[in-house]
């Protein structure tokens, strides 16, 4: 089994503060915690989706959840991220969903580091 990596992704810095500095500027710091609290819950939710379409072999909503993800984690300035969820989007476009369960997984991992990142970002910028 080839497992579908984009060297590209371990170059890529993890996180993008200056991402969250430009949303901050854009809609205050009310409105960065929104989307960062938005965020979190939104991309469980779409890897948890992923993960049932794994299952069921439905590439279809592979695709669908991880693009959403990508979009809105590269918004946040979650670059790593985003990068491997438009892997598994690619591999879910391409129909070998064997391929998925693994850069599955390792979105999983990289939103726990995410997510700590941005919830120290969140009260650094409150505090």
């Amino acid at each position: 089994m080839t497992t579908f990596q984009d060297p590209g992704t371990l170059e890529l810095p993890a996180t993008d503060p200056d991402a969250l500095t430009r949303l901050e500027r854009f809609g205050g710091i009310k409105l960065l915690d929104e989307m960062i609290a938005l965020f979190l819950l939104n991309a469980r939710e779409r890897l948890t989706a992923a993960a049932a379409g794994l299952g069921a072999g439905d590439a279809a909503a592979i695709e669908n959840a991880m693009h959403s993800l990508k979009s809105s984690a590269a918004q946040l300035g979650a670059l790593r991220l985003s990068r491997l969820s438009e892997q598994a989007e690619t591999i879910a476009r391409s129909g070998t969903l064997s391929e998925c369960a693994p850069v599955l997984e390792q979105c999983r991992e990289e939103l726990t580091r995410v997510g700590a990142w941005l919830t120290g970002m969140r009260a650094e910028r409150s505090g």
